[in-house]
């Protein structure tokens, strides 16, 4: 899957690195990347939620996904 450098953006947030906060988040990275009008999130688990033309969608999906997963 590749998405443009520019087009990445980050679910954790730039300020807040989850890896340091909790060394369970390590198993889930979680990312949101943009193509065109859609946004995906995908996880390194290998999970990953449906394109959305919501960023604040997709990244509820991905939220859900780390409540889930327990981290």
């Amino acid at each position: 899957m590749y998405t443009e450098p520019s087009a990445r953006s980050d679910f954790r947030g730039e300020s807040e690195d989850a890896s340091e906060a909790d060394p369970a988040a390590d198993h889930h990275q979680i990312e949101i990347s943009e193509r065109g009008s859609f946004a995906h999130a995908g996880c390194d688990c290998g999970w990953f939620a449906p394109a959305r033309r919501s960023r604040d969608r997709a990244r509820r999906d991905a939220a859900e996904h780390r409540a889930a997963a327990g981290g």
